[in-house]
C-alpha cells in the first residue's frame, strides 16, 4: 500500500510542474513587455520634440511667406495646424494640448532661424529654465529664446533738466534715481548718487509739550513756565515748585428760590393777589411762597427751612476759591466758609537736546521723504548718507520748437524693455499706425531696440 501510493504522489507531482513552468514563464514574458513598452516610451521624449520641429520646418517650406523675416521677429505654429496640415502623426501626439504645443521659429541677427518646441502633453511636458539676457553665442539646439523691444520716438527741440528748467547740464548738480515730475522722462549723466544731510540741535519737548513741576525722566531742560494756583481745606504738602498761604476760603452752592408769592390785604383776607416779588404795600401779608430750582417746576420748602436759611440745594457745591459769598434766599445762593490753603505751583515745558538730520533740500528728517540725490556736496557741512547709494539720474523734458530748437533725441516710449505688442501699443497710443516691426521699419519717426533672452532645457 504504501508503496503503490508513494508512486502515484510522485508521478502527480511530476505532471504538475511543466504547467507551473509555464505559468511563471508567462508571467516573466508579460512583465518584460511591460518593461520594454515603458522604456520605448521614456525614449520617445525627446522623438516627440524632434519630430514636432521638423514638422514645423516643413510646414514653413510649404509657406515659406509665413516665416518672419525682420530680426526679432518670432512666430508659432501650434500642433493643431501641424495636424491639419498632416505634417504630424496624430495617434503620437494625442495625449497633447493642440493649442499649447507648438514650435517657436525666431530670427536671429545671423539671419538664421531658430526652432524651439513647447510641449504640453501627459506623457511629456518640455520643462525650461529662467529666462536670461544673452546672445546668438549663449543658445543651443535645446534654447527656447524671445525678444524684448524698447520702442523710440525721435524729438527735437530743446531740453529743460529738473528741478529749475536749466538748459545746461553742466549747471545740473540734481540726480533722481526715477521720472521726478511729470513730463520729465528723458534722462542722461548717469552716476552715482547720494543723499546728502546736515544736523542740527533740535529741542525734543516732553509730553508733546505738556506742563510739569517735577522733571520727566532723561529731559533734564526747563522751557518756558506757567503757575497753576488751587485750594484746599487740607494743607498740602510742601514742594520746592509750590508756594503756600493761609486763607479764608468760600464756596457756593445753588439752592431752591421764590418765584412767586401769594399776598393777602392784612385788612382782608379775601383781597389776595400773586406776585413775582415779595409782599408789600396793601398786600403786604405773605399767605404762601412757591419754590422752585428751574423757574419752573415747583420744590417743596418747609417753613422750617425757610426760617433756617436752609433751602433744597439745585446743585453740587463749587470749588473753594477765595471769592467771598453771601448766602441770599431770594437768589437761591448758599455761601459756605472755611479755613484753608492756597497754594501756587510753578511748571515749566521740559525737554532734551536731540541731533537730528535734515535731508537737502526738502529738510525732511527722514531719507525715504527726501528724492534728490548729489555725487558731490550740494551744500556747505552736508553730510553724504552712505545707506542711500543708488544708480541715479539727470532727468529732462523735450519742448519741441523752443529755444534753439537744435537738439535732436530719440526717447523710450515705455520705461523698459516690452514684449513686441506692448511696444506695439504704446506707439498706437501715439497716432503711428504700426502692427509689425516691419511697419516700424518704414518711419523716420520711430525706431526701436531690441534685446535677446532666452532659457535652456532642462533634464
Amino acid at each position: 500500500m504504501n508503496e503503490n501510493y508513494s508512486y502515484t504522489e510522485y508521478n502527480e507531482e511530476k505532471n504538475r510542474i511543466p504547467w507551473l513552468r509555464v505559468l511563471i514563464s508567462f508571467l516573466i514574458l508579460v512583465v518584460a513587455v511591460i518593461i520594454v513598452l515603458l522604456l520605448l516610451r521614456s525614449c520617445g521624449k525627446p522623438v516627440l520634440r524632434d519630430d514636432l520641429i521638423e514638422a514645423a520646418k516643413e510646414y514653413y517650406e510649404k509657406y515659406p511667406d509665413r516665416l518672419p523675416s525682420t530680426i526679432g521677429e518670432c512666430f508659432v505654429v501650434t500642433l493643431d495646424e501641424l495636424e491639419k496640415e498632416g505634417l504630424v502623426k496624430v495617434s503620437d501626439y494625442e495625449t497633447c494640448d493642440k493649442q499649447n504645443t507648438y514650435v517657436n521659429v525666431c530670427y536671429l541677427e545671423s539671419k538664421t532661424y531658430h526652432y524651439s518646441a513647447i510641449l504640453e502633453c501627459e506623457v511629456e511636458e518640455t520643462n525650461y529654465g529662467m529666462w536670461q539676457d544673452g546672445t546668438e553665442l549663449d543658445i543651443n539646439d535645446n534654447s527656447d529664446i524671445r525678444f524684448k523691444f524698447l520702442g523710440e520716438e525721435r524729438k527735437a527741440g530743446t531740453k529743460y533738466y529738473y528741478p529749475n528748467n536749466l538748459t545746461d547740464i553742466d549747471k545740473v548738480k540734481e540726480y533722481y534715481a526715477s521720472v521726478p515730475s511729470s513730463g520729465y522722462t528723458g534722462k542722461e549723466g548717469q552716476a552715482t548718487g547720494y543723499k546728502w544731510y546736515t544736523e542740527k540741535t533740535i529741542n525734543t519737548y516732553w509730553n508733546g509739550g505738556e506742563y510739569s513741576s517735577t522733571q520727566p525722566s532723561g529731559y533734564t531742560n526747563k522751557g518756558t513756565s506757567k503757575t497753576v494756583t488751587k485750594y484746599t481745606t487740607n494743607k498740602p504738602s510742601s514742594a520746592s515748585y509750590r508756594k503756600i498761604e493761609d486763607v479764608t476760603l468760600y464756596r457756593t452752592q445753588k439752592a431752591a428760590y421764590p418765584n412767586a408769592w401769594l399776598c393777602q390785604n392784612p385788612n382782608n383776607e379775601d383781597d389776595v393777589v400773586v406776585s413775582d416779588k415779595p409782599c408789600s404795600g396793601i398786600h403786604s401779608k405773605v399767605r404762601d411762597i412757591t419754590f422752585t430750582c428751574n423757574g419752573t417746576d415747583k420744590v417743596s420748602v418747609s417753613p422750617e427751612q425757610i426760617k433756617n436759611q436752609d433751602l433744597p440745594a439745585c446743585g453740587e457745591w463749587s470749588s473753594w476759591t477765595t471769592k467771598k459769598c453771601t448766602t441770599s434766599l431770594l437768589d437761591g445762593i448758599k455761601c459756605q466758609t472755611s479755613e484753608g490753603y492756597k497754594y501756587t505751583d510753578t511748571m515749566w515745558k521740559w525737554y532734551r537736546k536731540d541731533t537730528a538730520r535734515s535731508y537737502y533740500p526738502s529738510g525732511s528728517s527722514s531719507a525715504n521723504d527726501e528724492k534728490t540725490y548729489y555725487v558731490t556736496s550740494p551744500v556747505k557741512g552736508a553730510i553724504k548718507d552712505t545707506a542711500t547709494e543708488a544708480t541715479v539720474y539727470k532727468f529732462y523734458k523735450l519742448e519741441e520748437g523752443t529755444g534753439s530748437g537744435n537738439y535732436e533725441e530719440w526717447l523710450p516710449i515705455t520705461d523698459d524693455y516690452v514684449e513686441l505688442q506692448e511696444m506695439l501699443e504704446a506707439f498706437r497710443k501715439l497716432n503711428y499706425d504700426v502692427n509689425s516691426l516691419n511697419d516700424i521699419n518704414q518711419l523716420d519717426e520711430i525706431r526701436y531696440q531690441y534685446k535677446m533672452q532666452y532659457r535652456n532645457l532642462e533634464e
